[in-house]
């Protein structure tokens, strides 16, 4: 299969952030015809591996650093939050350099061609509150407001974390108070109760709102 083909089925299928079985199933070649075929287009910069069996399109437009986290840490749940999310969301006002993330699996770094990722481990139990973002033609997972800041405010909490609590700087927080309240509570964590207590973030009575997943 030459470059043009491969380039005919990547724009054909849409694929911006794709992996070798991706390709496999589409092209029907074999693994190693597909990893061979796909190498040669990264030679010309058509295509930048981030990971082991994980490309990036370099001719998809527009394309968000932020479509990549589903990819690097599958088949675990992987989405965008923390100060990346906070700072969307003009929560923070920090413009942060590394791609902050938050997974079920264990942490860890990935330094890529298209950005710098982080990822923090949060249980299973708390692996909620997310939703798809549509970015142009892309999309990817990220953490709603308030369950971005709780995240970060509970892992910040935990012991030996690199994470700093979130400091204000001259204005309030643009959270919705209740909902952060009944948010906090499925934590189940006393720390991050305590926390917003202190910070008047929480607000007595606050029911519990249906959680994206």
């Amino acid at each position: 299969m030459n470059a043009a083909e491969i380039i005919a089925i990547l724009r054909e299928q849409r694929l911006r952030v794709f992996t070798t079985a991706d390709f496999i199933t589409l092209s029907g070649l074999t693994d190693v015809a597909a990893t061979k075929a796909l190498a040669r287009l990264a030679t010309r910069d058509l295509l930048v591996r981030i990971k082991r069996g994980v490309w990036v399109n370099q001719l998809a437009a527009n394309l968000n650093p932020y479509e990549a986290v589903p990819f690097l840490r599958a088949p675990w749940p992987a989405c965008v939050s923390l100060h990346s999310a906070l700072a969307d969301y003009g929560v923070v006002e920090e413009i942060p350099h590394v791609i902050s993330a938050v997974t079920s699996a264990m942490p860890r770094r990935y330094s890529t061609a298209i950005g710098e990722f982080r990822f923090h481990h949060l249980p299973r139990h708390v692996m909620w509150g997310f939703e798809t973002r549509q970015a142009g033609s892309g999309q990817y997972p990220v953490a709603e407001r308030e369950k971005a800041f709780l995240d970060l405010v509970y892992l910040a909490l935990t012991p030996r974390s690199p994470l700093q609590l979130p400091h204000k700087r001259g204005r309030a927080w643009d959270l919705d108070k209740p909902k952060l309240t009944a948010y906090a509570k499925r934590f189940h964590y006393a720390p991050l109760e305590s926390w917003l207590k202190t910070n008047n973030l929480w607000m007595v009575g606050a029911r519990n709102p249906a959680v994206p997943a």
